[in-house]
């Protein structure tokens, strides 16, 4: 929501469905200040069909502490590609969770992204905590 505000509007908010329930009511609380309610939808990583309902690609997505089971991280790397076009970017907040889904991401995400680490004194000081990293992702290209 906050990136709406910062002028990203045409947005697209993602959850599995036990979380819906707390979006929503997100998402009312925030509509005075939004003025709108903001595209939404459930989605599972491992569910072609919710994925293809979105209609990617994007330019530009966003996750946010993710990265908790390491069965999905396979189904989250696929998705991950899916979803930005060949040139778009994977804005991560991530922070270790565990430790042997960690591993697993990282390999995966090397296989496919370019990874890039934002340095912490890139970050706004309010927001810049020890324990998170912020990673940007940009495809490989096929060939390499």
């Amino acid at each position: 929501m906050g990136l709406y505000l910062l002028g990203l509007t045409d947005l697209l908010l993602t959850v599995i469905f036990p979380v819906m329930p707390a979006l929503k009511r997100n998402l009312k609380v925030s509509k005075p200040i939004l003025r709108k309610t903001l595209k939404h939808s459930v989605l599972y990583w491992n569910n072609p069909q919710q994925i293809a309902a979105l209609n990617p690609p994007f330019d530009f997505a966003v996750a946010t502490d993710f990265v908790y089971i390491r069965e999905s991280v396979p189904s989250l790397v696929s998705a991950m590609e899916t979803l930005v076009y060949d040139n778009g970017v994977v804005l991560l907040g991530y922070r270790l969770r565990s430790p042997e889904a960690h591993e697993l991401f990282w390999e995966l995400c090397e296989r496919v992204f370019h990874v890039e680490k934002v340095p912490h004194e890139h970050l706004h000081p309010d927001y810049a905590y020890e324990e998170t990293d912020v990673y940007l992702l940009g495809k490989k290209n096929k060939k390499q």
